[in-house]
């Protein structure tokens, strides 16, 4: 799957919620609270290569992600691939052992919004750096891309937020240009 996703830095996430609800019938989904751990390849420099391996601890469970390098300069497209594990801890040592390196923790709190159309807004409060929209969608195919990226855009627009203000850095990139 590819994802394609924005995000803008907001002043006022309940407004944002509001706006949300109000104007696009989103759905509140449910709020989850996520600690996100961030792994270096032991001979590859992801920050080189934009890429990432995350292990996901959630109130959802525990899940181990890879993303590819962002495919385009308007937004944080790319590609994603998830798999659920069982053990936070376990999966992190597997990864230890055969040389990768801890690089940061990422910790938010995330309030999901579905939607029409297949999109996902979340509202992130994240820990150090303020809060956030983000929103997404997944195409299969990268001819699809372009449309899906522009319609993300127009929501963006009705929000009252300025595509000027997005962000393509990683909340892990973020974190790790203030240290």
């Amino acid at each position: 799957m590819i994802e394609v996703e924005i995000k803008c830095r907001i002043n006022n996430p309940e407004e944002v919620a509001e706006k949300l609800i109000q104007e696009f019938n989103a759905k509140m989904v449910k709020t989850v609270f996520q600690k996100d751990f961030y792994l270096q390849h032991p001979s590859r420099n992801f920050e080189e290569t934009d890429e990432a391996i995350r292990i996901r601890d959630s109130d959802e469970g525990v899940q181990l992600t890879y993303k590819g390098p962002k495919i385009d300069a308007l937004s944080k497209t790319r590609e994603e691939l998830c798999v659920n594990v069982d053990n936070f801890e376990t999966t992190l040592k597997i990864f230890e052992r055969v040389g990768f390196l801890p690089i940061a923790w990422v910790v938010k709190s995330r309030i999901i919004f579905q939607l029409e159309g297949n999109i996902i807004a979340s509202i992130d409060k994240v820990q150090d750096l303020g809060n956030f929209i983000e929103l997404e969608s997944e195409v299969e195919d990268y001819n699809q891309v372009e449309t899906k990226r522009e319609n993300l855009f127009s929501i963006l627009d009705k929000l009252g937020l300025s595509r000027e203000n997005t962000e393509r850095r990683s909340y892990l990139e973020l974190i790790m240009s203030e240290s």
